[in-house]
């Protein structure tokens, strides 16, 4: 008589649960009750539970041990045995419910290293025959990147089948993540290529009913993570059979892992099982990617038997992922994995990432997404911020997505609101006051409703449909709404001027917190001639004009400009504020500022210093302008070669910045930048380049990918690569980097000659000379006619054409520019040992240069002169404050000096007087 199969589950689910031998025999006695057919199916499905360590098929046709023979003995399925006189079995790396995988070697008709599949000893029923032949074909069918493909198959010598697979040396998804300490948004992009290869074989009409972490195995090639989805052992067809074998599933098999099986993939003897079975497992595993666990409690899904198991996975609602962290008690061990403070990780998946996720967790499958396309497409849309599918689009929604598409104006965006309003109040009393007349309430309240009618009309009403009624669209951005409002601010105040001015000024810091500087200084310009006119040039909210106007002038490289303008802010602050306000701070930092970007390191650096003693006495160690001082002071040793100094002065103000404002605020982000910075100047290329990494990805993330800051680590990060010799890295961030820049600032900011240089300097490290010179000259050209030929940056230019002039063998017109260069006098400042040093290295390249160009005895002669020039300099910018010994010594723009007697002394000196210092790491 057949044995029940509902028998053999429940002896089976209750014998399980206990992994002690002596406990587990009790438990048998008492169940099976002297049946000794029935034990032995029960012990045969725990044997193979056992070794597979997952729930095993329970059913007649298809139990291990029942019309069991040999198919590959242990001493054939051995490491060293020959496969089809063509694989040799190297050792064994994973085992099945049904068959054990090995590394192999492929001897002919090429030598590689692949995966074999055979069928264990005894499981050579038909049905595992048929389940066999089921993976095989379905690998078969599928070409994939992200799925492992089928190289060969056939029969062995004893005539049992096997099957050739792409070798797959990787780890689990979830263990790659943690043990990587890989970010949300690289999981997420991961995730997404693993959906992508799922929709692949569902196109195909495969279901794989069997997706779990140690099926999706990441590997790494070139240094790249690339995920694989491995094992179609549990395959099922959709529209084709697979084999021309009876395959079917027995009554009472639960089919997959009950951890990540989907509701109605859950039913014993359910055949109806469609594509949504593997959105779901995705979900689980999307879901332990981002919170380190499942939905369902692990160790409860162990203790539970029979259709217990079944009721858990069909009823049981998982948390939210959010929920499931606040509540875990090991969140500061899981958000460390992902590189996160426990808060930032809770916060950064509550929303979007928990609607997500319990999307493709539904219950109900016509609930879910309906592909893994479309699973995928909506993780696009969140790393992209715009509206997600997974839930209802409301309009509070809706506008939340537009403000954080724009991260870094939100806070420009609130203020605006309250600006535009608080604003109101006060630009009405100011005016009250200059024309000494008392306006009564319903003035003021007829001013205010204007104000909320502009913002309405034309900034607000961007996000109408398009077409209506000045709409663009409900998913316009934060920049364009402010943009189609910019031709009705004259027209909206005709009689108001200093609404106007305020309104613009608003507007200008909006366009700068979204990276725009040029539409900023436009709106700052018109902002400082109104107050000007109405309010005189010593006002405090003119000053405040001024104030943003030199910044924008500074980030678009008008230096000149943005110095005299903060000269003057200062002295009118001095005069009319006092020497220790807050604002005179500020303006004090921001001439050092303009002193550093023009070169004047030395008077940067001693009137930060001045600042920061003010700020300290005033606002306190901790506020934010004092720490954005103790940066810029750090930024000023740097330049100046006091490189341990700047270092240690930079992880201080990082690690207050952290404290503060958070890891990721983007004022920490730029301290972040600077520390890269540090670690680069010191020869810590390792260090530099994994902070660089970091602070790119979140300035991508926190500012968008063509905000000055996100360019300018952009630009940094390039300059490693190349220093490190990942030269193809370098090139395709430099090409990236100047497009960028070029678009955002146009063809002749500083930011874009140096980003031309700096791509020139690519194409010569791989040979593209001749593209090389090309940028290079054009580069020349532009700052000849708008800094002189006496500008550092020029001279710089210079001897980059000249290198190129020398690559592509042009010696004579290499040696004339380089003579052209050297007869137009330099001054250096004498007290500032950043411009000395920079003096010194131009004259020791020109030095190497025209020995290079010119192998006469005259030009000999003149390289030695230039060459004795940039030692005197050298000598003294250390007499001037330059301390660091090591980079003088290593400095490429030096080696023309390197062998000079004078030279090594003069680093002895250095090293003798700032060992600690001039030691590298």
């Amino acid at each position: 008589m057949p044995i029940d199969p509902s028998r053999v589950q429940a002896v089976f689910l209750a014998a399980v649960a206990s992994t002690d031998p002596a406990e587990r025999g009790r438990v048998l006695e008492e169940l099976c009750a002297g049946d000794a057919g029935l034990r032995a199916r029960v012990e045969a499905l725990l044997q193979a539970h056992d070794q597979s360590g997952e729930l095993p098929p329970i059913g007649q046709g298809n139990v291990a041990g029942e019309g069991r023979a040999t198919v590959i003995d242990s001493a054939t399925a051995s490491a060293g045995r020959m496969i089809a006189g063509r694989y040799r079995l190297l050792e064994e790396i994973g085992e099945g419910g049904m068959g054990t995988v090995w590394a192999a070697e492929q001897l002919q008709p090429v030598r590689r290293r692949v995966a074999i599949k055979l069928i264990k000893p005894g499981m050579d029923s038909r049905q595992v025959l048929s389940r066999f032949e089921v993976e095989r074909q379905a690998l078969a069918l599928m070409e994939h990147p992200n799925i492992a493909k089928v190289l060969d198959g056939g029969v062995t010598d004893q005539g049992h089948p096997y099957f050739v697979m792409e070798y797959v040396k990787g780890m689990p998804i979830t263990d790659y993540c943690d043990r990587a300490r890989v970010t949300i948004e690289e999981r997420l992009k991961l995730f997404m290529q693993v959906c992508q290869a799922v929709q692949h074989a569902h196109q195909k009409g495969i279901i794989h009913r069997d997706l779990k972490p140690s099926n999706i195995l990441v590997c790494l090639y070139d240094g790249r993570p690339v995920p694989k989805v491995i094992d179609f052992g549990l395959a099922k067809a959709i529209n084709q059979p697979l084999t021309e074998h009876t395959l079917y599933t027995a009554h009472g098999v639960m089919v997959g892992t009950p951890l990540y099986m989907s509701p109605e993939q859950a039913e014993f003897n359910n055949l109806d099982i469609d594509t949504r079975s593997d959105i779901y497992s995705l979900g689980v595993v999307l879901y332990e990617l981002l919170t380190g666990t499942t939905p369902l409690d692990r160790q409860r899904i162990k203790s539970a038997i029979g259709q217990e198991i079944v009721r858990l996975i069909k009823e049981e609602e998982p948390s939210k992922p959010s929920t499931k962290l606040s509540g875990s008690g090991s969140l500061p061990s899981v958000a460390a994995q992902r590189n996160l403070e426990p808060a930032q990780l809770t916060r950064l998946v509550r929303g979007d990432l928990d609607w997500i996720v319990m999307k493709s967790l539904e219950k109900d499958r016509n609930r879910r997404y309906t592909t893994t396309g479309a699973f995928a497409e909506d993780i696009e849309r969140y790393l992209r911020n715009e509206t997600i599918t997974a839930r209802p689009p409301s309009t509070s929604y809706r506008l939340k997505k537009l403000v954080q598409r724009n991260r870094a104006a939100v806070l420009t965006a609130v203020a605006m609101a309250v600006a535009l309003i608080a604003g109101t109040a006060v630009a009405t009393w100011q005016a009250m006051r200059a024309t000494r007349a008392e306006k009564d309430a319903l003035a003021r309240e007829a001013e205010t409703k204007a104000m909320l009618s502009f913002v309405e009309d034309h900034i607000l009403a961007a996000a109408r449909p398009e077409g209506l009624r000045g709409g663009l669209g409900r998913e316009v951005t934060l920049r364009k709404a402010i943009e189609s409002a910019l031709p009705f601010v004259k027209q909206s105040f005709p009689d108001q001027p200093l609404i106007e001015a305020r309104l613009r000024l608003t507007l200008g810091q909006s366009f700068y917190d979204l990276g725009d500087d040029r539409k900023a200084a436009e709106q700052e310009e018109a902002a400082y001639a109104l107050f000007s006119k109405l309010l005189g040039s010593d006002h405090p909210d003119t000053l405040m004009a001024m104030n943003h106007l030199g910044t924008c002038y500074g980030d678009l490289g008008r230096y000149d400009d943005a110095l005299k303008l903060r000269e003057t802010t200062l002295a009118l602050r001095k005069a009319r504020l006092g020497p220790n306000h807050p604002d005179t701070l500020i303006s004090m930092n921001n001439l050092a500022n303009s002193y550093y970007d023009l070169g004047r390191h030395a008077e940067a650096l001693a009137l930060r210093e001045e600042t920061l003693a003010l700020d300290k006495a005033t606002l306190g160690p901790d506020h934010r302008d004092t720490l954005a001082c103790m940066f810029n002071i750090a930024n000023a040793y740097r330049v100046l070669g006091r490189r341990a100094e700047a270092l240690k002065l930079y992880e201080e103000t990082l690690a207050l910045f952290k404290a503060k404002l958070g890891p990721d605020h983007p004022e920490t982000l730029v301290v972040m930048h600077g520390v890269a910075s540090a670690y680069y100047g010191l020869g810590r290329s390792a260090d530099s380049l994994k902070l660089y990494e970091e602070t790119l990805t979140l300035d991508k993330a926190k500012l968008g990918p063509d905000h000055p800051d996100t360019l300018r680590v952009m630009n940094d990060l390039a300059g490693v690569y190349a220093d490190v010799g990942r030269s193809g890295d370098a090139l395709k961030l430099r090409e990236q980097t100047l497009h960028l820049i070029k678009g955002k600032y146009g063809p002749d900011h500083p930011a874009t000659l140096t980003c031309m240089a700096n791509l020139a300097n690519s194409y010569a490290t791989i040979g593209r000379h001749a593209e090389a010179l090309k940028l290079r000259e054009e580069a020349l050209a532009v700052r000849k006619t708008k800094l002189g030929p006496d500008h550092a940056s020029t001279r710089q230019s210079t001897q980059d054409v000249a290198a190129s002039l020398l690559a592509v063998h042009r010696r004579a017109d290499a040696a004339a520019l380089i003579r052209q260069a050297v007869a137009i006098p330099e001054k250096p400042n004498r007290t500032d040992p950043g411009s000395l040093y920079n003096a010194a290295c131009f004259r020791a390249v020109a030095a190497g240069m025209l020995r290079a160009a010119d192998t006469s005895p005259s030009a000999a002669k003149e390289a030695d002169v230039e060459a004795d020039r940039a030692m005197a300099w050298l000598k003294q910018a250390v007499s001037a404050g330059y301390k660091n010994a090591a980079h003088i010594k290593e400095d490429r723009d030096l080696d023309a000096l390197r062998a000079r007697d004078d030279f090594k002394q003069l680093v002895a000196e250095l090293q003798r007087a700032k060992p600690s210092e001039n030691a590298k790491p």
